[in-house]
């Protein structure tokens, strides 16, 4: 692909509370999806039981993600169709997110659990309301191919500097090896910076591309024309078999902790995960116009999924060995995340191309969806699959070491083993394709000529 300049259809400030706004997101969702299993271990419910508990949610955000996206798509609320979400979800994930933490001392085990299900169930409605909404604005924002991948990538940067901020953060904050503050300090610390990030591209961000002219659709027709769009579903397909590597992270402050002794410990492999995520999303958008995602893609899930095998029989008794397949395991996991995120846009125009609906908001719903679903899935496998082979955190065996060594790297790396032949197989979209079909989408070039220059590409 030849080199070009974007055009930047977006002013910087706009820009940089966009991506400020992932730095907060990441921030809520590092305590909660990494944080919730150690939390119920910590207050003394079982493993079996802790990963029952953060599945169960999970039936409330199968309605709620899937209403959700059709809301988005069918409202038309003052302020724009997506920023009044934005500026919501920045004030009520804060509250959420206390609340969970904040689980009362005096409650037996039971309350307890009661007590997590239902901040668990507020935390996820207020996440899917900020996450459906601010990637369909990066479709409202801009048209532009290049400087949506680029502002998409970018906000990686930032959202993995605050995933890391956290990471590094919370540990030092609720531990005995920190500064034993417990969790409902850690929650609130945590969640005032977070919405010092959140906030400002409610007010700064603008919709210039949102879909005014578009003849209103039905529920049906909306779904209906996502059914069509073979490549979106490959793509969740692939994201969530990929997500398995989430067990990495759920696992860093249990590994850290009742393997290796000491919580803070898990700062430092965060640190590790991080960086090179937060090096690939500044790097990437200069890839891309050079390689196709595609091609790039899969070379992510293949160095993810070699290196983790590998890493399973080297062990951890070598620290120096350790934190260098953790490094590897991270570039490859860093490059897949900067990078999945880009193939939404993709096949919102072709959607579009295709079926005439862009279906924005329903579209990045899938992906909301399927993101937390995995985040719980793989939370809920991760503890009913140490427990199965002899861990538990009351009486810490080799047995139950091995059993949580081998889910951080093994079954973390199924995942991307089974979503590389789906992704090389049946995803058809290539870049070059897109910006005809968004040429086209635009009315710059008929239908036909589109169609002929996508016949021609294919040949060569």
């Amino acid at each position: 692909m030849a080199k070009h300049k974007i055009g930047w259809q977006t002013s910087k400030i706009e820009r940089l509370s966009y991506y400020l706004f992932f730095a907060g997101q990441l921030i809520f969702n590092t305590i909660v999806m990494t944080y919730v299993l150690t939390l119920l271990l910590n207050n003394g419910v079982n493993e079996v039981l802790a990963g029952t508990i953060i599945l169960a949610p999970k039936i409330w955000d199968a309605v709620n993600d899937t209403l959700f996206g059709f809301i988005v798509d069918k409202a038309r609320l003052k302020g724009g169709k997506y920023l009044p979400w934005i500026k919501l979800s920045a004030i009520i994930m804060p509250l959420a997110t206390v609340f969970l933490f904040s689980v009362p001392a005096g409650l037996s085990v039971t309350g307890k659990c009661i007590w997590v299900i239902i901040g668990y169930i507020l935390w996820d409605s207020s996440y899917t309301i900020s996450d459906t909404p601010i990637y369909a604005l990066s479709t409202s924002m801009t048209n532009n191919m290049d400087e949506r991948t680029t502002i998409l990538s970018l906000r990686g940067v930032t959202g993995a500097i605050g995933g890391l901020l956290a990471s590094i953060l919370i540990p030092l904050l609720y531990g005995q090896n920190g500064a034993n503050l417990g969790w409902s300090v850690t929650a609130i610390v945590v969640s005032v910076i977070g919405f010092v990030c959140m906030l400002p591209v409610a007010f700064l961000a603008k919709e210039r591309y949102n879909g005014e002219k578009e003849e209103e659709a039905s529920f049906k027709e909306l779904f209906s024309a996502l059914l069509q769009n073979k490549n979106l579903f490959i793509i969740i397909i692939v994201r969530f078999l990929f997500l398995l590597t989430y067990t990495m992270q759920v696992l860093n402050p249990i590994f850290a902790e009742y393997v290796m002794g000491n919580e803070t410990v898990g700062s430092l492999l965060a640190l590790l995960i991080s960086i090179p995520t937060i090096v690939l999303a500044v790097v990437l958008p200069m890839l891309c116009r050079r390689f196709d995602k595609v091609h790039m893609l899969l070379v992510s899930m293949v160095l993810y999924a070699v290196s983790s095998v590998v890493q399973y029989f080297v062990g951890y008794s070598s620290m120096a060995m350790f934190l260098l397949f953790t490094v590897i395991r991270s570039v490859g996991y860093g490059g897949f995340t900067a990078l999945i995120f880009m193939f939404i846009p993709d096949c919102i125009e072709y959607g579009q191309y295709t079926t005439g609906q862009r279906n924005a908001g329903t579209s990045f719903c899938l992906q909301t969806f399927v993101s937390k679903l995995n985040s719980a899935i793989i939370s809920s496998l991760t503890a009913f699959i140490i427990a199965a082979m002899g861990f538990s955190a009351t009486n810490v065996t080799p047995q139950g070491k091995s059993g949580v060594w081998f889910a951080y790297t093994i079954f973390a790396a199924i995942g991307s083993i089974i979503a590389i032949p789906i992704l090389l197989k049946y995803y058809k979209l290539r870049d070059k394709d897109v910006a005809n079909m968004i040429a086209c989408n635009n009315g710059e070039i008929t239908k036909e000529e589109c169609e002929a220059r996508i016949a021609q590409r294919s040949k060569k």
